[in-house]
């Protein structure tokens, strides 16, 4: 049982926002830099290239940031939770069709904040204060596949990633664990602006939680909004 908590803008806010920002920046000259986007039509494509973004073979490398301004309950039970992402993301075209590219992901995650206020529970008939801040965590999802739709410049997809994070305290309340589990589905569009140059967009669910592997396990479940951008090499037919 919780009790409500008093609630109010934490430092770390700011600092999202502010990496928020300067990520923005970061993307804004290669959007203006794309120019219009042609392909030559007078070219027959290849048979093989079902699209001429992606191709089989294709190695992307590329970064993303999200964030998650609550959690909700679904698997996991820990509200009033806030979640900042930054991850480093390698993939692999695997397959490539007129209507389906599928791609292996793996990610380095450097930058995690899990951002909680102070919450009071009662636990086995004690009361448990747990204390509010910024936890700080790294981590990795090697495992991770992605599909996009049509060889269009905007391609929808939808993807998912099981991996781990590790944070400096417990998380997502005393008692729990500092290694955590995560699994995260998500859906959004990848935008080629120019050859060799993608920006992504998009939404994901994302679970956290220590498989019960200590004496709590409340969970936490966010919806993270995310951007990334790609650079990629299409491997030469």
């Amino acid at each position: 049982m919780s009790l409500p908590a008093h609630t109010s803008t934490s430092p770390a806010c700011h600092t999202i926002c502010r990496l928020l920002l300067c990520l923005a920046a970061l993307l804004t000259p290669a959007l203006a830099q794309s120019g219009p986007f042609s392909v030559d039509s007078t070219q027959p494509a290849p048979a093989s290239a079902a699209s001429p973004f992606l191709r089989r073979g294709t190695n992307e490398f590329g970064a993303w940031s999200g964030y998650s301004p609550f959690s909700f309950v679904l698997k996991g039970t820990s509200k009033d939770r806030q979640l900042f992402l930054l991850n480093l993301q390698y993939a692999r075209t695997l397959l490539a069709g007129r209507s389906v590219t599928l791609k292996y992901t793996a990610e380095i995650v450097p930058v995690a904040f899990e951002i909680q206020p102070t919450q009071k529970f009662i636990v086995d008939r004690k009361l448990l204060i747990n204390p509010g801040g910024t936890i700080y965590g790294v981590g990795a999802s090697p495992i991770g596949v992605q599909a996009n739709f049509g060889p269009k410049r905007i391609q929808p997809f939808v993807n998912g990633s099981l991996g781990f994070l590790h944070f400096n305290q417990q998380v997502p309340i005393l008692e729990s664990a500092q290694f955590n589990y995560t699994i995260s589905i998500g859906f959004g569009a990848q935008v080629f602006l120019r050859p060799g140059r993608s920006l992504t967009f998009g939404w994901k669910y994302h679970h956290l939680s220590n498989d019960y592997q200590a004496h709590l396990n409340p969970g936490i479940d966010s919806g993270v909004f995310f951007v990334g951008f790609s650079v990629f090499k299409a491997k030469h037919e």
